[in-house]
């Protein structure tokens, strides 16, 4: 940890009660890794059709067709990293899309470190059509630099002083108007309520403008207006029903109990007569059928508001601004450590918004009832948001009532949203945690089509408590990375619909608990590990996916270890996973499927009176030999009870008995080097 920063641990203990201290178990760091190479090879030359596009311990490698070839030629693409002087197979590449590009992943490599890489593109017969070669940096990792200039912003400052640590600056807005490249901005302790902050300028490259908490201290950048904080703002106006003038809309208000802190999140609505009937306008709309312990609407001139006790009880944050922080047409700024919290007035409301900006970091931070916590947008490129903490307070609210229209505001963003029209590269999301988002995040653009991988990375999070999908990779897919995270509660795991082009890779992740966060269940969804159903794309269909290594596991009576509503997908490949349900085994919907690579995976079900391992619409298998000699999965896989450590307490590794340990297959550059035994583990964790 660098000097005057949060420690991850401290992120951790903000959003977990002793209680749940459980929770906060993660995918472990494996000790593998890929040293760079050590040597180049003899008659090693860089390759225009090669490209080596480097995040921090991942790399995404494309080579394009050169002139003279057609795509319909090629029947295999590998990649080989050259690992101490000699070359080493690495995962294939896949074509992306209907493009003349293949492209693939890179894992387990270090920050700040150079590698050479080889492509080798095969025709008929495994004749070789092209051999190209490429070298290139992964990003180092991102410090909090020495600060050239230093400016200072208190509470109890003013704007006519220097901004020095003696007579700091009143806001942080006037800090910002000053800050030149190499500025470090330090907020000292307390609640400043500003929003809609933008940066003036951009930093230069070793010279960001950083904009952190003081060194030791905690300070609060909050969107809500002050004067409504108050219990004698608000004028009461029936049972419970309280009222005051605002201008305008807003859709995110918030009560904290004054004695015991506990948060609840109100819920918007359209109309201030459903706030005064505590009744929404839709099928079985009572709040109390419907989870809602309370709701607001705005009228224009004043907002009203239904609270499950008086308002005496409460502090009442209600947003006058949209967003905290705003990042359009800027590079290399970095903020660390600030709490941004209450931002939501407006349409894309959020705690940080990025439109082409490029070169950002987002470190420490904590989002608090932001809907959003960072979106980005355009051609935004290499930006960074780690050990950051995002919270709300919507699983508890009406699903079918967020999913169909009757909250007039979209909650289906998530911590890190990435915008229809997004453009750039590089983003990389990693040891945040999340909890209590509609979705936990939006990872990929459905609009804008650059027909140029993203090389994104979500991996090391922590996702708890989502009422929808966990992670949504809906749209153009091209490289994107989940891997090594913990994620429990929520209606489905991944949603891949559609993760259009490919290729997707999912690897090393617990997705537990689907269908029993009450949003869901209390609705009678049942949960599922994956989705492919609906989405933008629906007649095209995702790219190559591909999971390996991820343990899917659930408590929920009504689950299902696979449920695939509908199936169109280039291909899928399941390699050393671990699916388990209560119900019932492989429940699909259509037949036949797309294309589906299946083998080396345990699909079991835990209920002893339905046996049931795979049923396509109207066909099924009750055994797991019928599903080998009819469809031809799992022909090296088993259908067994996993001996999984303790999953009510969320502990998902493998006991010692378990029939998963040593039955999984070697998947070059995913698993080398991440197993010692005669074989790999199947599941997020190796036993030995």
């Amino acid at each position: 940890m660098k000097p005057g920063g949060l420690s991850p641990l401290v992120i951790v203990l903000w959003i977990f009660t002793a209680g749940q201290a459980w929770e906060a178990q993660s995918i472990p760091v494996q000790p593998y890794r890929i040293s760079p190479s050590a040597s180049i090879p003899i008659g090693f030359k860089k390759s225009p059709q090669v490209e080596f596009y480097g995040n921090y311990e991942t790399a995404g490698v494309l080579v394009s067709l050169p002139a003279g070839f057609s795509p319909g030629q090629v029947t295999q693409a590998d990649c080989f990293l050259n690992i101490r002087g000699r070359w080493a197979k690495m995962h294939p590449l896949s074509r992306v899309g209907d493009t003349r590009t293949w492209a693939g992943s890179l894992f387990w490599l270090k920050p700040g470190s150079r590698y050479q890489v080889k492509a080798v593109l095969y025709g008929p017969k495994s004749r070789v059509l092209y051999e190209g070669f490429c070298s290139g940096m992964t990003r180092p990792e991102p410090v909090l630099p020495s600060p050239k200039r230093r400016l200072c912003v208190s509470t109890t400052g003013s704007d006519a002083d220097p901004g020095t640590l003696a007579r700091p600056l009143r806001t942080i807005r006037k800090a910002l108007s000053l800050a030149m490249p190499g500025t470090t901005v330090f907020v000292r302790r307390g609640v400043h309520y500003e929003g809609d902050l933008r940066f003036p300028r951009s930093g230069q490259p070793g010279l960001p403008i950083v904009l952190r908490s003081f060194p030791g201290e905690s300070a609060v950048l909050d969107g809500a207006d002050p004067p409504l904080m108050a219990p004698g703002a608000w004028e009461e106006a029936g049972e419970r029903l309280y009222t005051h003038p605002f201008a305008g809309r807003c859709y995110n208000m918030t009560l904290q109990n004054r004695k015991t802190g506990a948060v609840t999140r109100l819920l918007p609505l359209k109309t201030v007569e459903e706030v005064r009937r505590r009744r929404v306008d839709f099928p079985d709309g009572e709040f109390a059928n419907r989870g809602i312990e309370g709701a607001f609407a705005c009228d224009g001139t004043a907002v009203w508001a239904a609270l499950p006790g008086p308002v005496e009880v409460y502090t009442v944050r209600i947003a006058r601004a949209t967003k905290g922080i705003i990042l359009e047409n800027r590079r290399h700024i970095l903020v660390d450590g600030l709490e941004i919290r209450s931002f939501g007035k407006n349409d894309y409301s959020c705690g940080a918004f990025l439109s082409d900006a490029s070169d950002i970091a987002f470190r420490n931070c904590r989002f608090r009832y932001c809907d959003t916590g960072v979106w980005v947008k355009g051609d935004s490129h290499r930006v960074t948001v780690e050990d950051c903490g995002f919270v709300d307070g919507v699983t508890d609210w009406s699903f079918d009532m967020l999913k169909t229209g009757a909250c007039p505001a979209s909650f289906e963003t998530g911590a890190v949203y990435v915008d229809a029209k997004f453009s750039g590269r590089g983003l990389v999301v990693r040891r945040n945690t999340i909890r209590g988002l509609f979705d936990g995040s939006h990872l990929v653009p459905w609009t804008v089509d650059t027909a140029r991988p993203n090389e994104i990375d979500f991996y090391r999070n922590r996702v708890l408590d989502c009422a929808d999908d966990f992670i949504e990779v809906d749209g153009f897919a091209r490289n994107v990375r989940v891997f090594e995270n913990y994620m429990r509660r929520s209606l489905s795991g991944i949603s891949i619909a559609q993760a259009l082009d490919g290729p997707t890779f999912v690897l090393y992740n617990v997705l537990a608990d689907c269908g029993l966060v009450p949003a869901v269940s209390r609705e009678g969804y049942p949960g599922y590990p994956f989705k492919t159903n609906g989405g933008y794309g629906m007649e095209t269909g995702s790219g190559p996916v591909f999971f390996y290594h991820n343990t899917a596991y659930t408590l929920d009576p009504d689950s299902r270890a696979l449920l695939i509503k509908r199936a169109r997908w280039k291909k899928i490949t399941l390699r050393n996973n671990i699916w388990c349900g209560l119900k019932m085994g492989f429940d699909c919907w259509q037949n036949p499927l797309s294309p589906f690579d299946f083998d080396y995976d345990n699909l079991y079900t835990a209920n002893p009176k339905a046996p049931l391992v795979l049923r396509a619409e109207k066909i099924r298998f009750d055994i797991l030999r019928d599903v080998r000699l009819k469809l031809g999965y799992l022909c090296h896989g088993i259908s067994a009870d996993p001996r999984l450590y303790d999953p009510a307490r969320g502990l998902y590794t493998l006991r010692p008995d378990s029939p998963s340990r040593d039955a999984g297959v070697p998947l070059p550059g995913i698993n080398t080097g991440r197993w010692k035994e005669r074989a790999p583990d199947m599941g997020a964790y190796e036993g030995r």
